[in-house]
């Protein structure tokens, strides 16, 4: 939704403040026509102060904030999204460990969210991923998108408790290698074209 903002809601309160993947409650005048809504209060309900200091963790957070933008455009209400959201931002926020894995934690398993999945119980060692259905599949048994080694990342992304993240040996070109893959499986199933400068851009920062 895209709302216009009258200067008294934010002068009122200096704390009120609308900034990048900010969890905010807020109350507007809804515009039947669409187009403009007029918002009357802003709330934030976590401070993420963290996430604005680090240079590293912000650049995470205006990847995701690209991504979403796109995704959720036409998503309807979704309770449980919100609070994978919510909980992710938070984490984000308050971790103090190296969070580079948790962006592709947050990558793959907001899939499941989106009404398609990556099947995890089709895995096998040595298994391919393949992009069109989600499956694991046997080399040249399928259209695949990855080799055996990011195939085995891709499962243990989607599998894991986000504590044992560190546990995934992952460096620059892999990390990067499985952006590119879960952009393009979001492309595929919702029809979205995530080649926008502003990710290529993102995904050279926070790499």
């Amino acid at each position: 939704m895209t709302f216009i903002s009258p200067s008294f809601v934010f002068k009122r309160n200096n704390s009120r403040t609308a900034v990048c993947m900010q969890i905010a409650e807020i109350e507007f005048y809804e515009n039947a026509r669409g187009g403009l809504h007029k918002l009357r209060t802003l709330s934030p309900l976590v401070n993420n102060a963290a996430v604005y200091l680090d240079v590293y963790k912000m650049n995470i957070a205006l990847l995701w904030s690209e991504i979403l933008n796109l995704l959720l455009r036409k998503e309807p209400k979704n309770d449980a999204l919100f609070d994978f959201i919510r909980y992710s931002v938070e984490y984000l926020n308050t971790t103090e460990g190296d969070v580079a894995n948790f962006n592709l934690f947050f990558l793959y398993r907001l899939v499941a969210f989106m009404g398609f999945r990556i099947n995890t119980e089709t895995y096998a060692e040595g298994a391919l991923f393949n992009i069109h259905d989600g499956n694991f599949v046997a080399p040249g048994s399928g259209v695949s998108i990855s080799g055996p080694n990011a195939a085995k990342a891709i499962y243990r992304l989607c599998t894991c408790q986000v504590e044992d993240l560190k546990e995934i040996p992952l460096d620059r070109q892999s990390r990067s290698m499985l952006l590119d893959i879960v952009l393009l499986f979001f492309g595929i199933h919702l029809n979205l074209d995530f080649n926008v400068k502003s990710i290529q851009v993102l995904r050279e920062i926070f790499n």
